[in-house]
């Protein structure tokens, strides 16, 4: 019989009450082994339960049904839809497994909302562990010119604003994820200061050039974007053209979320691309929620500044 229980003890810890975006269950941390590809996500109103391996149809129907009897015993205010990601194999297929989505769907952080879809694609539009890099930007931001790399739906962007950012550029060469970013912006009534390039930030530098210097920059790259980025290649392209943007006292957060790359391995590459000139300032603590076996295959957020030297 399946052993669902670690999955259920974290519903009954988790703060539903909040109704904020969280993580409820992080099963890829390896906390729990033999639930190791499971990740279970509230996105107000809905349950989001993630699979990195099939599961056959009578456990996925034991599971879900574990999971929404719970939440209608315990959260039904909070709770009113489940919905299913299967992401093993080559194809992501999402499924609503109970009730219904709202439409448009938007969750809250802390002061901000962001738009979300939890049924057409694999990622949401918003990356849950991400929350502390949000909330770093956020008390770092006043009066600041950001810059903010791979800005996907412009999250860091919301939050920079959120903390009085005097502006931001967000550039990634997806025009859909920015259409949305603008949407996220309009949302929060962060209308000025606020640019969106489509471009590929490779073949951008002269114009950030002429834009710079910033006093926050954020790079946070996908892992692996087809006919566009790979992680282990190109992100020291990107660390090389990085030293042209900074002032005196330029903030940068550096992301990286590849399992393959060690911290210090992540720290030795940025050492060597950016020829020194900005130093290492902290690890960002993990999001809560996300409990990790190994920290160096999580998520890395690391915190640089200009160089003293």
């Amino acid at each position: 019989m399946h052993n669902f229980s670690p999955l259920i003890s974290a519903l009954e810890s988790a703060p539903l009450a909040a109704n904020e975006l969280c993580r409820i269950f992080h099963g890829r941390g390896h906390s729990v082994e033999h639930l190791s590809h499971l990740n279970l996500d509230f996105y107000p109103p809905s349950l989001f339960l993630v699979s990195y391996e099939e599961i056959d149809d009578d456990t996925l129907k034991v599971l879900t049904d574990q999971v929404w009897q719970w939440a209608q015993q315990h959260a039904p205010d909070q709770v009113t839809a489940m919905v299913y990601q299967q992401r093993a194999g080559l194809q992501t297929q999402n499924k609503l497994v109970q009730g219904i989505l709202p439409e448009p769907h938007t969750v809250k952080e802390g002061a901000v909302e962001f738009i979300v879809d939890l049924m057409s694609r694999q990622n949401t539009g918003i990356f849950p562990d991400m929350r502390s890099g949000r909330e770093f930007v956020s008390n770092n931001s006043q009066n600041a010119k950001v810059l903010n790399l791979f800005s996907y739906t412009c999250g860091f962007s919301v939050s920079a604003m959120q903390g009085g950012a005097d502006s931001v550029i967000n550039m990634d060469m997806n025009k859909g994820v920015l259409r949305t970013g603008k949407q996220n912006h309009q949302l929060n009534g962060f209308e000025r200061g606020v640019s969106f390039l489509p471009h590929d930030i490779l073949k951008s530098f002269g114009k950030l050039k002429k834009a710079a210097p910033f006093d926050l920059i954020i790079v946070d790259p996908p892992s692996f974007q087809k006919g566009s980025f790979i992680l282990t290649k190109d992100y020291q392209k990107v660390l090389r053209r990085l030293p042209e943007l900074l002032n005196s006292n330029t903030q940068l957060l550096l992301c990286a979320n590849s399992p393959e790359l060690s911290e210090s391995a992540f720290k030795a590459l940025i050492a060597e691309h950016t020829h020194d000139a900005i130093e290492f300032v902290e690890r960002l603590a993990p999001t809560a929620g996300f409990i990790e076996i190994d920290s160096d295959r999580s998520l890395k957020a690391l915190i640089y500044k200009t160089s003293e030297k």
